[in-house]
């Protein structure tokens, strides 16, 4: 791993993550996800990879369904679960429930159909946070979802609308 950086991957971190992802799932009326130690070992060290790349790239080769999050402060603070599915749950306002898609091409939404994804049903998660140089300090979070989501031809069926 990195020089400065390290795992922080704790159960506070863990129950934070499944407790924020079901909390979004619930609005849409798909089943609540539960954690997997295989998939949190794997969120883990895609974790590190990302902290380690300094950028968030996916890695398509697990078979899991994977949202990315990464933050920097100038506090020596670790990332929160929520700040991580509170942004990936905001791409909800660029998706079209008609078209499957995003009503604006250049505004990302696979993070959103993922988290809501009501096949996905158990997931892993890591978060890796440090420092290169005491100045800026990063948190990279990592979530891994099983069964995988965003696939075509399934959107209709996996990402439902909020309940009203």
């Amino acid at each position: 791993m990195k020089t400065g950086y390290s795992d922080r991957t704790d159960q506070e971190f863990l129950t934070s993550m499944v407790d924020s992802i079901n909390q979004h799932r619930a609005k849409h009326g798909v089943p609540p996800v539960v954690l997997d130690q295989q998939l949190v070992d794997y969120a883990k060290s895609r974790a590190e990879h990302v902290a380690d790349k300094g950028a968030l790239v996916h890695d398509g080769t697990g078979g899991y369904g994977e949202n990315l999050y990464s933050s920097s402060s100038s506090e020596p603070v670790q990332g929160p679960a929520t700040a991580a599915s509170d942004a990936w749950y905001a791409e909800i306002k660029y998706y079209n429930y008609e078209t499957f898609a995003s009503n604006d091409p250049k505004k990302a939404i696979g993070h959103f159909t993922q988290l809501v994804w009501k096949d996905s049903t158990k997931i892993g998660a890591g978060r890796v946070c440090g420092s290169a140089d005491n100045t800026w300090h990063d948190t990279y979070i990592a979530v891994n979802f099983s069964s995988a989501g965003n696939m075509s031809g399934a959107y209709k069926d996996n990402v439902l609308p909020p309940a009203q």
